[in-house]
């Protein structure tokens, strides 16, 4: 039987998903916000200085990245394309 994927909260009370198949979490368990500030606006979006820009994330996940990157291009105005391709979890049984 697969168990379902559960909302957690972090440590900077931003939530992630669990998944008990993988005992994995989709995001660090100190902040998701965070971790996607960090990681995918600061040192990513933030260092790029064009007026248009086209993404395109493999792994969707939870969609964080995306809303935060929607976000901190609105604040900079800048025109945003943004793609992304969701990966579903599926548990084999033998």
């Amino acid at each position: 039987m697969t168990e379902k994927i559960q909302l957690k909260t972090t440590d900077d009370n931003s939530s992630t998903l669990y998944s008990p198949a993988f005992k994995e979490h989709y995001h660090s368990t100190h902040g998701a916000i965070s971790e996607s500030q960090h990681v995918f606006i600061h040192s990513g979006l933030a260092q790029l200085t064009k007026d248009e820009l086209n993404i395109l994330e493999v792994g969707f996940g939870t969609g964080l990245n995306a809303l935060l990157s929607l976000k901190f291009s609105k604040e900079i105005k800048q025109k945003l394309y943004y793609s992304g391709i969701k990966q579903t979890e599926k548990i084999l049984n033998q």
